[in-house]
Formats: C-alpha cells, sequence, structure tokens
C-alpha cells in the first residue's frame, strides 16, 4: 500500500509504466526514482493509533475507605526491525525509441597500435514526453570511444554525441560494433565498426648498392643504405642484418626503428675471390610490412 507509510509514495507517475514482479518485490519506475515494494524481513505492521484516557465515574458508600490497589504496567520494548538491501532491478522500459546515425562506421586502414581518427555518432531520444535511462556506450576490441556527451537520463527529443576511433591490435580486417543499451524500446541499439590494422612500412636509401670494380681477393670501401620509418609506430629488427656473399655487412645500427622519421644505418662491403660480376642480396627481418625485404647488390671483380 504505497499510502499508508509517507515514506512509501512512489514518485511522480510516468504514463503507460506497468509494475514489474520480480524477486519478490514489486518495481515501480517514476519520474523521479525506481520505486521498489515489498516486506521487510521482520515485517512492518501498521501505524500505531494513538490511546485516548478514558475516566470512568463510581458511586463509593460513605464507609471506612478500602485501599485501592494500583496495577503497574511494564513496558517492553520493541525491536527494530533489520533491513536487507534489495535486489537492484533494471530499469523499467518506456515507449521511446533511440536513433543513432550513422548506423555504420567504416575507418581506413591503421598501423596496428596506433588510433585513427575519431567518427562520430548522433544519439537521438524519439519520444516527446519519455526520458530515457542510459548506460555507458561499450565497443568491441580494436575499437575506443574517445568522448561521450550523453547523459545518464536522456530527456525527451534530447541528443547527444558519442565518438569512436579505430585501435586495432592484430593485422587484418576487424569488425565490431558500438552499443548502446538502454530502457527504450527495442533494447541495445548497435552501430557497426569496420576497421583493419596493417604493420607499418619503411623504406631504404638507396634501394639497391652498386660497387666499383676490385681485384680479386680485394675488399672495396663499405657502402651505406638508410632505412628510413615514416609510420606511426616504431619498427624493431628481430635479426641482424645479413648479406649474400661475396658481400659482408660491416656495420650496423638497426635493431628498433624509432616512429614518425626515425633512421639507422647498415654498411656493406665487396670481397671477391673470383673474377667476374656477381650479384647479391642484403636481407632485412623485423615486424614491418613486407617483412622480409630484401636491397639488391652489384659487384664485379676485374
Amino acid at each position: 500500500n504505497s499510502n499508508q507509510f509517507s515514506a512509501d509514495h512512489p514518485g511522480l507517475a510516468v504514463k503507460f509504466t506497468v509494475p514489474t514482479v520480480a524477486n519478490g518485490s514489486v518495481y515501480m519506475g517514476t519520474q523521479t526514482q525506481l520505486a521498489v515494494f515489498g516486506l521487510f524481513p521482520g515485517g512492518r505492521g501498521a501505524p500505531t493509533p494513538t490511546p485516548t484516557a478514558t475516566t470512568t465515574a463510581t458511586a463509593t458508600p460513605s464507609a471506612s475507605p478500602t485501599p485501592t490497589a494500583s496495577s503497574t504496567t511494564t513496558a517492553t520494548a520493541t525491536p527494530n526491525p533489520t533491513l536487507t538491501a534489495t535486489p537492484t532491478a533494471s530499469p523499467s522500459p518506456v515507449f521511446a525509441t533511440l536513433n543513432a546515425n550513422p548506423t555504420t562506421l567504416s575507418f581506413s586502414s591503421q598501423v596496428v597500435g596506433q588510433q585513427s581518427q575519431p567518427a562520430k555518432v548522433r544519439v537521438s531520444n524519439t519520444a516527446r514526453l519519455l526520458s530515457v535511462i542510459l548506460a555507458p556506450p561499450t565497443v568491441s576490441s580494436g575499437f575506443v570511444v574517445t568522448s561521450s556527451d550523453c547523459p545518464s537520463v536522456m530527456p525527451p527529443r534530447g541528443s547527444c554525441t558519442i565518438s569512436v576511433a579505430s585501435a586495432p591490435t592484430v593485422k587484418g580486417k576487424q569488425n565490431g560494433r558500438l552499443q548502446l543499451s538502454s530502457n527504450a524500446m527495442f533494447g541495445v541499439r548497435s552501430i557497426k565498426l569496420k576497421g583493419k590494422g596493417v604493420a607499418p612500412k619503411m623504406k631504404a636509401h638507396p634501394k639497391s648498392l652498386s660497387f666499383e670494380p676490385v681485384a680479386a681477393d680485394a675488399v672495396s670501401s663499405a657502402h651505406s643504405i638508410t632505412l628510413v620509418n615514416d609510420s606511426p609506430a616504431p619498427i624493431s629488427f628481430t635479426t641482424a642484418p645479413a648479406a649474400t656473399p661475396p658481400f659482408n655487412v660491416t656495420a650496423n645500427t638497426c635493431t628498433t626503428l624509432a616512429a614518425n622519421g626515425g633512421t639507422c644505418t647498415i654498411s656493406v662491403e665487396f670481397a671477391p675471390h673470383k673474377h667476374g660480376k656477381c650479384h647479391g642480396t642484403l636481407e632485412l627481418q623485423n615486424d614491418a610490412a613486407d617483412s622480409p625485404q630484401h636491397v639488391k647488390l652489384f659487384g664485379s671483380s676485374k
């Protein structure tokens, strides 16, 4: 009975709200709160009426007064019932619809471990009179919510914006969803997310090395090649650069190539043991795209 105690008043009514019975309690959504009605442990009775004193007059004969025995009433304290927390129920559904625009976000290829520029989704409550209770937005792995101005309670005709970015954790295509949970009709609202993770790219300057002619069993001067990383992610080398004979690596500064313009240098010499033209390769193994990469080497012995 919501009128039996003043504290039991559920709040201002919401039109068409239907009470929900669960866990031995009745749940009612109102404009200001979620009201829960049920039995307290030990029970709670109706308000105790206030006693009214009554006086009765009795005629007494004019004989010697007889002592009147007085009864003493001992008051017993009533223990206060112990309150137990009531399980929290989901908000009552309302006849409102959430709209999201666009319904799909497609991101360009992004280097693994890096974050793309965010894209925005606009969410609106189409109801004219009813507010909608919103949960925080969630996204699948490989995507992140960068910002959201959506309130926990969306007013009628209200709107908000959620920004999402691609943040791939592995190479290849990634499909996910942005999910919006609420007490609006149709429950969870999903926005499709599409992205792709790629490895960082590395450039070599020059793309090949040509050595001057040298005599057999002689050694040429060292020629150098510079590697450049223009991507926003660092590049790590899994093994030391190696050249096919009769070419030899004489110096190497490439262990990790810093992001956004990092450089390193590899020096190679030509040491033929017989006459004629020689062709070889310098192999580079790392976590960049198209690994292992190969740099062509040319030389001749006279």
